[in-house]
């Protein structure tokens, strides 16, 4: 009777048996899965301190990202140079570009003696007219080289092969101005503007000064120095 009773007690322990080894693993497998979905998302949880944190941990002085502000002005700041390199925006000494290029078309008409580069063009071993560059009378008194340009200079002799013509009658006020203001600020020369106020005083003043052929080179200080 004793061999029955274990003979039905044991499909029960098989049973038992058999469902502890299946839940014994599942339960790890379950928990594992848990505790790797927890840890996954932890790690793509995002720290609401973390900016904090990395701007905390930047050393001072740091450069911070450009604002918009900021990258335009740098846009602009580059074209500065660009703007600066054109020569029609670019001044010498603070003198009106365009007075020094009305000067400069003028000055064709004096380079046929002085040379286009103002050290005065050569005629054999001589010079048709005076250098031009660091030249006192045109670097001086604005009145010694109008009075030279409104009336010419006399051919005395034969220092320069050509002869400073008057100019008066052919070119206007602005004209002699632009052309004295190029000159005095061209191959190196640096001297004030010649106005065409001032051009235009120097031509009322010299009105009355009789020289057809050009006023003496030695007596031109003499003649300014009078009608002052």
């Amino acid at each position: 009777m004793s061999d029955a009773s274990q003979e039905s007690s044991n499909p029960i322990l098989s049973l038992i048996g058999n469902v502890f080894l299946f839940l014994v693993p599942a339960t790890l497998i379950v928990m594992l899965g848990v505790v790797g979905i927890s840890l996954v998302g932890g790690s793509m949880k995002k720290d609401p301190n973390e900016e904090e944190k990395v701007a905390a941990a930047q050393p001072a002085g740091a450069p911070a990202e450009a604002a918009p502000a900021a990258v335009e002005k740098a846009a602009s700041a580059a074209d500065a140079p660009k703007a600066a390199a054109d020569p029609a925006a670019a001044s010498v000494g603070g003198i009106d570009p365009a007075v020094m290029a009305l000067g400069k078309t003028t000055y064709a008409t004096c380079a046929a003696c002085h040379g286009p580069d103002g050290t005065g063009l050569k005629a054999g071993p001589a010079l048709m007219a005076p250098s031009l560059v660091g030249s006192e009378m045109l670097l001086g008194d604005p009145d010694l080289s109008l009075l030279v340009i409104l009336k010419g200079i006399a051919k005395e002799n034969m220092d320069f092969m050509g002869m400073m013509a008057a100019l008066g009658a052919g070119l206007d006020d602005e004209k002699i101005a632009a052309v004295l203001t190029y000159t005095r600020n061209e191959w190196g020369n640096a001297a004030p503007a010649v106005t065409k106020e001032q051009a235009a005083a120097a031509r009322a003043k010299f009105a009355d000064v009789n020289a057809p052929a050009g006023v003496k080179r030695a007596e031109i200080q003499k003649i300014v120095d009078a009608h002052k």
